[in-house]
């Protein structure tokens, strides 16, 4: 295949529309748990054992976050071993952990690390400094471009593709996976006709079944809060129950919880043109949706575990397995390990719904990418490594066990369709056009778009589309965050007012922009 990525993705990035036709029915396709097998080769025919001979009997260093997408690849990367005589080493870190290490690495130009997996808001930063190599010196070489090999036409969103792996109109990186964020809730709870009863005859309308606005959220996280000795869902409570997890730790964690309720409102951080994450626009933290945004989760903190402030994800994601919270506002890439009933009582028992709409019905564009750096010493591996992971088969068993596929295809495998959290994690990243199910009140399982969300206006569209929030990612990006995270933890904190916490990071935002 001799075009050129850079024309093809000339085209994605013109496209007036986020998804491109309709979405497609989930058909039935071959089942597929364990990635492609080794074939025999055919004489003259481009194979991955033949590039990568070169290599064969060197390691491939890999690092990135530690959660389950990456522990499927984990799991799989043995395929690629066998394949190529290459050892195949993944490093998994905490979030913050994975981005210090790499920056470590790059500033010192160690070349410990041959593909990096980095979160999209760190590519003004890996660009501007020169430390990765844009994918075209790979796709382009018929040495190491698989023919075969192709994603332009099955992304699942081309917009989300533009912010996670594209800066300036140059593509820098593939996705190794679109992840939104989503509200997780007890539909055993919500469900249960005693508890329906109660809340009725508490505050005068029916328990909403998922939470849709953000008062309703409130009124559903105090509701479920419950004492020892209490009753909930027909059962004697042996511990405390809280209505959410909720965090405001000084944690990247924070960042993102803070903007899922500013964008939710109406308010930006930062007012990007065109929703482009790599353009520079005005700071606009300090505004009515902003001070509205932290008068709510200090508000809220009484309704979470105690010791919330200081709550990441992690904490967050433990409360819901625990069986402590009805409700947590979480990623889609942790969600697996809820799901798993050797590590979550919750499993099988909570279902997936937008975060609460108040202006806008949204979702924030996130994803973490596969980069290969300038300094490794085998950035022709790597890429063949990426070209492999990306591959249709191993995306769906990635999926699988884990994952959180970038590619429309992988949705399509009606076994990946069925798993509880993907319908609404697609149904968010294709911005409210693909509904693979729809779950109703009272349906036996957590499988599917609650309808109530589904049919739920969007205020600033008109209609019941998911507005797609880009974030920014030019390089001063990191210290936009951090100064963001200090606000919000040193106003749910007490240490100052919410009103003055606005007034000093929109001057800090200020003096960090160029």
């Amino acid at each position: 295949m001799k075009s050129k990525i850079s024309a093809v993705l000339s085209v994605i990035l013109l496209a007036v529309m986020v998804i491109t036709g309709c979405a497609p029915q989930a058909t039935a396709t071959p089942e597929a748990t364990q990635p492609p097998a080794a074939t025999e080769e055919t004489p003259g025919e481009w194979s991955l054992a033949s590039a990568a001979a070169p290599w064969k009997g060197e390691t491939l260093n890999i690092i990135g976050e530690a959660l389950p997408p990456l522990e499927a690849l984990q799991q799989l990367k043995g395929e690629f071993e066998k394949i190529t005589g290459v050892k195949v080493v993944i490093e998994g870190l905490g979030h913050e952990e994975a981005v210090e290490k790499v920056t470590l690495d790059f500033a010192g130009q160690t070349g410990v690390y041959d593909v990096v997996l980095q979160p999209h808001r760190a590519m003004g930063k890996l660009v501007s400094n020169g430390w990765v190599r844009p994918v075209e010196e790979f796709y382009n070489d018929p040495k190491l471009k698989d023919p075969n090999f192709s994603f332009e036409d099955d992304l699942l969103n081309t917009e989300w593709f533009r912010e996670t792996c594209t800066y300036q109109g140059k593509t820098y990186a593939l996705p190794f996976h679109f992840i939104s964020m989503y509200l997780w809730y007890r539909y055993d709870w919500f469900d249960h006709p005693d508890e329906q009863a109660a809340f009725k005859a508490r505050y005068g309308y029916d328990l909403p079944s998922p939470p849709i606005t953000w008062k309703e959220y409130r009124d559903a996280a105090e509701f479920f809060t419950r004492k020892s000795g209490e009753t909930l869902a027909g059962e004697t409570l042996d511990h405390d129950v809280y209505g959410h997890a909720w965090g405001a730790a000084r944690h990247v964690s924070t960042w993102y919880d803070f903007l899922n309720v500013l964008y939710s409102l109406g308010g930006r951080d930062i007012q990007l043109p065109n929703n482009r994450g790599d353009s520079y626009g005005p700071v606009t933290v300090n505004s009515p949706e902003a001070l509205e945004a932290l008068n709510m989760i200090i508000d809220m903190m009484q309704f979470a575990p105690p010791g919330s402030v200081s709550y990441t994800w992690d904490e967050k994601q433990a409360a819901q397995q625990s069986g402590l919270v009805a409700m947590a506002i979480q990623w889609d890439d942790a969600t697996f390990a809820v799901e798993d009933p050797e590590q979550s009582k919750a499993a099988g028992k909570i279902a997936y719904s937008g975060v609460p709409i108040g202006k806008e019905k949204m979702t924030q564009i996130e994803g973490w990418s596969y980069f290969i750096p300038k300094s490794s010493k085998k950035p022709e591996l790597a890429w063949l490594f990426i070209q492999w992971a990306m591959g249709k088969e191993v995306q769906i068993a990635q999926q699988d066990l884990g994952g959180e596929s970038a590619l429309r295809s992988t949705y399509e495998d009606p076994e990946v369709a069925a798993i509880p959290y993907v319908p609404t994690a697609v149904y968010l990243k294709t911005g409210g056009e693909w509904v693979l199910k729809v779950r109703n009140i009272g349906d036996p399982t957590g499988v599917g778009v609650p309808k109530r969300y589904l049919d739920a206006i969007n205020p600033a569209t008109g209609d019941t589309r998911v507005s797609i929030i880009a974030k920014p990612t030019v390089p001063e990006e990191e210290r936009l965050t951090e100064a963001i995270i200090l606000a919000v933890n040193s106003a749910v904190s007490g240490e100052v007012t919410p009103e003055q916490a606005l007034i000093n990071l929109e001057k800090e935002m200020n003096d960090i922009l160029p």
